[in-house]
């Protein structure tokens, strides 16, 4: 009776811990969409001079290029490393640059460029909490309780896209840097949270990881996401770019 009560615990554990980080990296793939401009304005840049449109474009896009492309190699990297222990490394390292943005340094240019960097780092931390979720999830729940934590899961992803644009909308009124900083709690308990409780379940066998394929795949991701994000700029007398030889090329 004890082992299935521990057993029993340990799967609403997993939930709601895994519940915690879909929420969380869901947040963070929104959150600048609306705040951005202010943020922006705190490092002293004009976010929509045509000179600073790329860091405009790759501040929004940077996180969702890392999740979406790393996302696949990272479930892979579980099923071979374990699950619990990449999910946990994963809210480690989103913890940390969230950490990192909200004591961002500078203005300008050096500004601009670190916010782009620690987010592509961020991202990677969500690619990790992101594949690995759905497998813990699928080892700790029996297959008639499976569809609902997969279900609270996808809820948890959606809302947190939702609650991005509206927690953005209202820190960035307040301060640029809260924008940031609202990461942080969730984050340390998360991780804490996560390295104490979650364990890998013994018995999965070791996958070979297909590097070639995987390299393939997230190269050819980034420049279509890449052309995507140069063919929305100006391009001469076009209000877009979408003929450009830059985008065609990227494209081809």
């Amino acid at each position: 009776m004890a082992r299935v009560d521990r057993i029993q615990s340990d799967k609403w554990m997993v939930l709601s811990n895994t519940t915690l980080g879909m929420l969380a990296a869901a947040i963070n793939s929104s959150i600048l969409l609306i705040s951005l401009p202010a943020v922006f304005r705190g490092i002293g840049l004009k976010a929509l001079d045509p000179g600073n449109i790329n860091y405009l474009l790759w501040a929004i896009i940077g996180y969702m290029i890392a999740t979406a492309v790393l996302v696949v190699a990272f479930g892979r990297l579980g099923d071979q490393f374990g699950r619990a222990r990449m999910y946990n490394l994963g809210f480690a390292i989103f913890t940390a640059a969230s950490i990192a943005l909200s004591l961002m340094p500078g203005h300008g240019d050096f500004a601009a460029t670190y916010l782009i960097v620690v987010r592509i780092v961020q991202g990677i931390g969500g690619a990790l909490i992101t594949a690995n979720s759905v497998a813990l999830l699928t080892d700790a729940f029996p297959e008639h309780e499976r569809g609902f934590a997969l279900g609270v899961n996808v809820v948890a992803a959606i809302a947190g896209q939702f609650f991005g644009l509206l927690i953005g909308g209202l820190l960035a009124d307040a301060d640029w840097r809260a924008v940031f900083w609202i990461n942080v709690p969730f984050g340390v308990v998360g991780t804490i949270w996560a390295y104490w409780k979650l364990r890998d379940r013994p018995g999965h066998a070791s996958h070979r990881i297909d590097w070639g394929g995987n390299i393939c795949f997230g190269l050819g991701l980034v420049l279509i996401l890449t052309a995507i994000t140069y063919g929305l700029q100006p391009y001469g007398a076009h209000t877009m770019a979408w003929t450009s030889p830059k985008v065609v090329t990227l494209f081809a």
